[in-house]
């Protein structure tokens, strides 16, 4: 990839390609717990570069605003929940979650008040996440419906983690299956003696280290497809891309999203949902987390939580991500990291914050890095084009992952019926992308 490829496809803040393209969809904020109680406490949140205060008023209604006071630029994190709005400390002026000023102490003239709004963003709040549009509110698309917004919490499990690198790099462990051969070994062999369905989901991986790998660019985004072949079928793990964060997964019961914090810094939202079991509920999601590496436990450990991902002593490059060498040698580990996600972050970060790409040198076996890459590229230049992002508009209700059988010769593409062809356009700069792959 060309540096310039790299440049456009990483940066996001404002005024960038892909900065501008990204504000154009509704963004996964933050957790609803991580504003757990109306009238708590308010929150900092910095994302695509952009520093915002989200705080949940005592009506409940969740509101986000710059985090600077429009008055001096105080940062309202440190500021006061007063009933539905937020007081900034300095000199008491009071907002709304829409940003109408109610309140300005300080200030005599009560006509003052109607002459000055803080700058506010639509936000709404479904399936245990906050949402809000950060892009020009005569572009404001529809808010997109995803099938765990129906469910119970009882039946869903949310999680998250912070990662010290760019989001394209946290995203690419998404998009190459047949790394979880190697790298995941370890829990992918504990993965048949657990009782979770996580476990059991993941053991098709098993057939083959050399999977058969196909993408293909459609209306929505893309598909991923990872054929292993199993007697006279061939077992199909098909996933797909909704621009610019959203993975569905092959398990079929998982959502997963990559966020950037800046360009250095990254969220990494997971979601998981049962119909019909209350995976939510304990001792089966704190047995699941663990198994993923996902516990609280863990992700401190290894300095994936808000408050540890700056701590000097977390597991980084300086200090070899604290690897266990030891267990290593014993073959007690493969890896020396304690799970799926401690590995792939280890692995992630390795190569910086913001990796170069001019040196890559991709094998048929990255079909889905060079689509993720050739459809991020496409995301960033439609906007400098003035057209509609990638995906904009997609329905996730007609987008899943699945992992079925197909017959040795048959086609994956007939397990998602929904899957429609992108139209037929040469992206200049992508092709060398594409070429790699092959």
């Amino acid at each position: 990839m060309h540096p310039n490829d790299n440049e456009l496809m990483c940066r996001v803040g404002r005024g960038t390609a892909m900065g501008t393209a990204m504000r154009r969809y509704w963004t996964p904020a933050m957790q609803s717990s991580d504003l757990p109680e109306p009238g708590g406490d308010p929150r900092r949140v910095v994302l695509l570069g952009d520093a915002y205060v989200a705080f949940r008023g005592e009506d409940g209604v969740v509101g986000v605003l710059d985090e600077g006071c429009c008055h001096r630029g105080v940062s309202l994190a440190l500021g006061r929940v007063e009933g539905c709005g937020i007081r900034c400390i300095f000199h008491g002026w009071k907002f709304a979650p829409d940003g109408e000023l109610v309140d300005a102490p300080n200030v005599a003239d009560e006509n003052f008040k109607k002459r000055i709004r803080a700058k506010s963003y639509p936000v709404r709040e479904a399936g245990g996440l906050i949402w809000v549009y950060l892009g020009p509110a005569e572009l404001e698309p529809p808010f997109p419906h995803y099938p765990w917004f129906d469910v119970d919490p009882k039946h869903r499990i949310n999680a998250y983690l912070v990662e010290q690198c760019n989001y394209v790099q946290t995203m690419e462990a998404l998009w190459d299956s047949s790394h979880l051969n190697f790298l995941h070994q370890g829990p992918l062999s504990h993965g048949g003696d657990s009782d979770l369905e996580f476990g059991k989901k993941t053991q098709s991986l098993l057939l083959s280290s050399q999977p058969r790998f196909e993408a293909e660019p459609t209306d929505f985004g893309f598909h991923y497809a990872a054929l292993r072949p199993d007697g006279d079928q061939e077992i199909a793990r098909i996933q797909a891309f909704i621009p610019p964060y959203s993975e569905h997964n092959p398990n079929g019961d998982l959502w997963m999203s990559v966020v950037p914090i800046d360009d250095y810094n990254s969220i990494y939202f997971h979601v998981w949902w049962d119909n019909s079991r209350e995976i939510g509920i304990e001792p089966y999601r704190s047995e699941h987390l663990q198994f993923i590496g996902l516990d609280d436990d863990a992700l401190r450990a290894f300095g994936m939580t808000y408050d540890t991902i700056n701590d000097p002593q977390k597991p980084y490059i300086h200090n070899g991500f604290k690897q266990d060498r030891a267990a290593m040698r014993a073959g007690q580990s493969f890896s020396g990291f304690h799970s799926f996600t401690q590995e792939d972050s280890a692995v992630l970060m390795s190569a910086g914050q913001l990796k170069d790409r001019s040196n890559e040198h991709l094998a048929n076996s990255d079909a889905g890095i060079a689509m993720l890459y050739r459809t991020l590229l496409k995301v960033a230049r439609s906007t400098e084009r003035g057209e509609d992002p990638v995906g904009l508009h997609a329905n996730p209700m007609q987008i899943i992952g699945r992992t079925a059988p197909v017959p040795k010769g048959g086609t994956w593409r007939d397990l998602v019926p929904h899957k429609r062809p992108a139209k037929a356009s040469v992206e200049p700069g992508v092709e060398m992308a594409e070429a790699s792959a092959d």
